[in-house]
């Protein structure tokens, strides 16, 4: 009977996922590998031989004192191989092949020697995994895994001190004999070596390595260059605006940018590169190689479906985060029994309520920011909250100044608004910050704004309409969904109490939008569970203060 192979796809699909565990894997045994071999250097298998000078001993010992500091270094090594450092690869791999022979030589443990081995062996194997280029003395050892080398450490001397004490002569012999007896002190001496390894490493983590660090905040011919950049893209997306809103940094090349700001240890960009479509990829190149100059990781939140052929090519992992509400405007209308709410809403504050909405075209008067600073006030003491940054505008009136603003009033007071990006050859527009009296909320308040925004942009001759995302919405649910998308999708089922996920989904559905995917990429599927929180995180933070 003849096996069937199993369809080339499953072979690929098992090489992707190997390259993409093959780091942590490899920093998980590199770490135990260090550890186990700290441990058996604190409780040697070899008597001791007496009747040798100094000499000699540093010579017997010699094997002892060089494992200890591998079993260190292995240990630190696991931040460098977790990042694809090409170096840290090399170094692991030498020293496992190391511990392979310090194990069956001088330990007679076949076990741990055949695992080193094995472990040597796939790591050189996994080679195409690991291939990011840096120094070895540039990597900074995230203080969790600090941590765990203080814990291997503080086991190992617990394992020293259970060895000499079984030792004859330990009862009475001074504190001093566990480092300088001929005897007792083996494994003391080892690990006195050990404790020397560990304070370079400390103190290449604190006085020379190279830090994770912030980009530099961008200068008035940054946002010049980034204007003129996006007045001459074709069909650039209205959220583009958000580069002006203060908080992030530019990226260049000769027709494009990136807008980008530091969320704990990603350099993440907001959206795709803004200007020329060719320059796509080479803008998230440029991404890539200062993220790596920066010592942090590349990431790309919000993407549209356009972006990702360039961001797999450049060896990104994607995931889905939500889908945006896109309205087309040419087929939009209030008939119909799907929008009678719409259209109650419309009749209640037009003819009971005297409401009349208007669109305010730049420029500006100064008076208008005082009216809006009010409804904002009120509407974010109403939410508990603070301003938002990075991926949504905050009130800011040199920011507002650049878009239209949509408001609404009643007897002559402002009581809802929002500013509205349109781009430039005025075809495609998005909804930004909203803002409104929490006492006028009542009754269909924003499904007015919306459905008045709405039929405005349409009688502008706007094609299409952008309410924003809906996150984690439209995750897959088959069988075949990764790993990340069915947690999505636990959090968007039960997580409505903390967001209202549900609710922010059904309000833009009444609009009759099509749901257009949105992704976040990042280099690794390990890392995209927390860079979607540091995305969290950093959209919370609220707009940092201008200096």
């Amino acid at each position: 009977m003849t096996t069937q192979k199993p369809p080339p796809i499953a072979w690929d699909k098992l090489r992707e996922e190997a390259f993409e565990a093959a780091p942590m894997l490899a920093a998980f045994a590199a770490f135990a590998a260090g550890a186990l071999t700290l441990l058996s250097v604190a409780t040697p298998a070899l008597e001791h031989v007496r009747g040798l000078d100094f000499a000699e001993r540093l010579i017997e010992e010699m094997p002892e004192l060089t494992a200890s500091i591998a079993g260190v270094v292995l240990m630190g090594l696991a931040a460098g191989l977790a990042r694809r450092i090409d170096a840290a690869w090399a170094a692991t791999t030498a020293l496992l092949a190391g511990v392979c022979l310090y194990a069956a030589l001088r330990h007679g443990d076949v076990a741990a020697s055949v695992l080193a081995g094995a472990a040597a062996a796939l790591l050189a194997l996994a080679r195409r995994a690991f291939y990011r280029h840096s120094h070895l003395i540039d990597l900074a050892p995230d203080p969790r895994l600090a941590a765990a080398i203080a814990a291997a450490f503080g086991v190992a001397v617990l394992g020293a001190l259970l060895w000499a004490g079984a030792r004859p002569g330990f009862a009475n012999a001074p504190w001093w004999a566990l480092l300088t007896d001929p005897h007792l002190g083996r494994p003391g001496r080892a690990l006195a070596i050990a404790a020397l390894a560990i304070g370079v490493f400390a103190a290449q983590r604190f006085l020379l390595s190279r830090p994770r660090r912030t980009p530099a905040r961008a200068a008035e011919s940054d946002f010049a260059r980034a204007e003129a950049m996006l007045d001459q893209a074709a069909d650039p997306w209205p959220d583009a605006q958000l580069a002006f809103t203060g908080d992030k940094s530019f990226i260049f090349t000769p027709r494009a940018f990136v807008m980008a700001a530091r969320g704990g240890s990603s350099l993440i960009a907001m959206g795709p590169p803004v200007g020329a479509r060719a320059d796509w990829r080479e803008a998230l190149a440029a991404l890539r190689a200062e993220a790596e100059r920066l010592a942090l990781r590349p990431v790309v939140y919000a993407a549209p479906p356009e972006l990702l052929p360039d961001l797999l090519d450049i060896g990104f992992r994607v995931e889905k985060v939500g889908e945006n509400a896109i309205v087309d405007l040419a087929e939009f209308s209030l008939a119909g029994s799907a929008r009678q709410k719409l259209r109650a809403a419309r009749r209640r504050f037009v003819e009971r309520e005297g409401a009349v909405f208007e669109v305010l075209e730049t420029p500006h008067p100064e008076v208008l920011w005082g009216e809006l600073r009010a409804v904002s006030a009120a509407w974010l003491a109403a939410q508990g909250g603070r301003e938002k940054s990075f991926s949504l505008g905050a009130f800011d009136p040199a920011y507002l100044a650049r878009q239209p603003i949509a408001v609404v009033r009643k007897n002559g007071r402002i009581i809802a608004f929002a500013n509205i990006w349109i781009t430039k050859d005025r075809t495609r527009a998005a909804l930004d910050l909203m803002r409104y009296l929490p006492g006028e909320a009542a009754n269909g308040l924003m499904d007015f704004l919306f459905t008045e925004i709405l039929l405005w942009a349409q009688a502008q001759g706007l094609r299409t309409f952008d309410l924003g995302m809906a996150p984690l919405s439209g995750m897959a649910e088959d069988q075949y969904a990764s790993l990340f998308a069915r947690v999505a999708r636990l959090v968007h089922e039960h997580g409505e109490q903390f967001y209202g996920f549900k609710g922010l989904q059904a309000f833009k559905d009444k609009f009759g939008p099509r749901w257009e995917p949105r992704y976040i990429a990042a280099p690794g599927a390990w890392s995209l569970p927390l860079v979607l929180a540091e995305v969290a995180r950093l959209t919370n933070n609220g707009p940092r203060e201008q200096s």
